[in-house]
Order: structure tokens, then C-alpha cells, then sequence
């Protein structure tokens, strides 16, 4: 059997479990003549597929001939790259190839219909947007890991300037929990605050069943069952225990592997980027589910600070309440990996 899953972040696998209703809301927001919005923010844990939905979202609209869609790199020059991106364009491109309409990224030199030259790249980005709206077509950027950098927030600044000058420019960004709060907490960037942010949350049990029963035909149901409570709803776990069930065939075999996954693609990560009062709110659970009053009575500081930090972890995704005063870990096996730090 060809194998299905990947293990690559943000390659858009052969088995994949499609999040359509966050698709489709964003999409047809978009697709409005008066959008709710015109950006939205996609946040969630490392490795719950952020960047796969960013890309199914950016692919679907890319069909669209009225629209433009230019994927950015936000560590760069933001507004260089956007019209770089229009430029080259293929479907656009024969818009800006007269001799009237020429210009320089790297020297900024820009020239229109006879107009003086101008040297400033949100200048050159506006005439290049004035043509694109006479041929009614939209532009969609979009981020992947955005954070609260420099070029972020010029861009979230011009972004708006865009907008209040009626432009028909769209964005669609990812970002860790604490990159996106950051970002969206700057006092200079109130418009950023009131965007529509998406929590992913785990994928549905439900479905992962469903999908590798469609792909393991011959395996037994309670089988499967297994499989797909093993990765917990997490999207990242579905493509790992995948491929190591294709190629092991026993869920016994693949524990080992999926621990070494797990942990040097993410958790190490995850785990690099905590506070230390939040690793050790994190290294009293035992098993993946543990009761807040024993958590209060483990954690070295007081059930105030104790509150905070669970709200913390709660809003990175990395813990959940539930009912009977428990609380529970969200990613699989990550019990195993707390215990292998202490």
C-alpha cells in the first residue's frame, strides 16, 4: 500500500482531514460584497495544522478568477513582496508590462502613464491596486506564523491605510497562541485586536475512524478505534501513527517511534518556549488526566498564581478542563514526554 500521511509541516498531504466548515466561513465572508472582515487570524498549537488549512483556503480562492493570492514570508519586507508577488502574477502580469508602467524593486524606480517616479513601495503597491480594481479583481495575502515583529507591524499599519482607502485587499494569517496575542495586544494596533481570530481545536475521534478505515481495509474496527484515540485528535499525530501503522501493521511497534515524532518535531519546541512556573503546573500531571485539586496541592506556588498559569496553558492549547473538577492534557503521549524532563 503507497503510503498516504507525511510527517513534513505544511505539505498538503494525500490523506487529510479537511476542517471545511472553517474553510468554507472564511470563504464565503471573503467572497461577500460586504465582508465582516477582511483578515483573519488562524491560531493554534504547534502542529495542529494551521499551515494545511492556510494553504487549503489560499488553493480554493486561487480558483477564482476575479481573485490574486500572494503568500508572504513575515520575517521580510512585507509590502516589497506583495507587489513582487501581483507582478509576477501570471494571470495579471500582461497589466503591467506597457512601457507606461515600469518599475524597480531593488532601486525603487516607478514610472505611469507619464507621472513623476516615485520612491516609496506602499506608493508603487497603491498604483499597482488602482489598476486591479479597474479589472475588479481582489488580492488575498496571506502569513504563515506570523508574530510581533518589525514588519508585521508596518504591515498590520499599511494594511489598514489600504483598507480605509477602499482597496480590495484581503489577508489570512497563522500564529502560535502567544505570537498572535502579542501582535494583536500592541497598543498602536487596535484594528489587528478586532480581527476574527479561528482557535483550531483537536480534530473529531469521529472522523479520524473514518479515514483510516477507508485506508487500513483489512484491519479489525476495534483496531482503528485504537489508532485514532492514540493521536488524540491532533492533527500532526494523525499523519505520524498513519504512517508508522502502514509500515509496522502493529500498534504495538509503534510507540517508540511515535514518542521520538512527537517529541523532536514539536514537543521539544513546545516545551523550549514555556515559562518555567508553567512547565512546573505541566509536570504534575502523572497521566494525561488529573484533578485541579490535586494539581493545587502539587504546584510549588498559591491557587491564585496556580489559576494563572492553567488559564495560560488553557489558552495555548495545551490543557482542558473538563467535567468533575479534571483536567486533561490535549496532546497525545506529551505525559510521557514531560516525565522523560524532569
Amino acid at each position: 500500500m503507497d503510503n498516504k500521511f507525511t510527517v513534513t509541516f505544511g505539505q498538503l498531504p494525500s490523506s487529510y482531514i479537511n476542517r471545511e466548515h472553517i474553510a468554507d466561513k472564511i470563504c464565503n465572508d471573503f467572497f461577500l460584497d460586504f465582508p465582516l472582515s477582511h483578515i483573519y487570524i488562524i491560531s493554534g498549537v504547534r502542529g495542529s495544522g494551521k499551515t494545511v488549512l492556510l494553504t487549503n483556503i489560499s488553493k480554493a480562492i486561487e480558483k477564482k478568477k476575479d481573485w490574486i493570492v500572494v503568500d508572504v514570508n513575515p520575517n521580510r519586507e512585507i509590502l516589497e513582496q506583495v507587489a513582487s508577488g501581483i507582478f509576477e502574477n501570471a494571470h495579471v502580469k500582461r497589466l503591467f508590462l506597457s512601457k507606461s508602467f515600469s518599475f524597480s524593486f531593488h532601486g525603487i524606480g516607478f514610472s505611469i502613464e507619464g507621472e513623476t517616479p516615485v520612491s516609496n513601495v506602499k506608493s508603487i503597491l497603491e498604483k499597482m491596486l488602482d489598476v486591479l480594481k479597474k479589472q475588479n479583481k481582489k488580492l488575498l495575502i496571506t502569513i504563515d506564523e506570523a508574530s510581533n515583529n518589525a514588519q508585521m507591524r508596518s504591515f498590520a499599519h499599511d494594511f489598514q491605510s489600504l483598507l480605509r482607502n477602499d482597496y480590495p485587499v484581503f489577508a489570512l494569517m497563522t500564529g502560535l497562541y502567544e505570537n498572535v496575542n502579542s501582535l494583536q495586544n500592541n497598543k498602536n494596533l487596535t484594528f489587528l485586536y478586532r480581527a476574527p481570530k479561528i482557535e483550531l481545536t483537536p480534530l473529531k475521534i469521529e472522523l479520524i475512524e473514518k479515514e483510516y478505515a477507508s485506508i487500513f481495509t483489512n484491519e479489525d474496527e476495534n483496531e482503528i478505534k485504537e489508532l485514532a484515540k492514540l493521536t488524540k485528535g491532533y492533527a500532526f499525530a494523525y499523519q505520524v501513527v498513519g504512517y508508522l501503522f502502514s509500515k509496522y501493521k502493529k500498534i504495538s511497534k509503534i510507540y517508540n517511534e511515535l514518542d521520538q515524532y512527537l517529541s523532536i518535531y514539536v514537543y521539544d519546541k513546545i516545551w523550549s518556549k514555556l515559562p518555567e512556573n508553567e512547565k512546573l503546573y505541566l509536570k504534575c500531571f502523572k497521566n494525561d488526566k488529573t484533578s485541579t485539586s490535586e494539581l493545587i496541592n502539587k504546584v510549588p506556588y498559591d491557587e491564585k498564581s496556580c489559576s494563572v498559569y492553567r488559564d495560560r496553558l488553557i489558552k495555548r492549547g495545551l490543557i482542558v478542563g473538563l467535567e468533575q473538577g479534571k483536567m486533561m492534557l490535549t496532546l497525545p503521549r506529551f505525559e510521557i514526554f514531560i516525565s522523560n524532563q524532569e
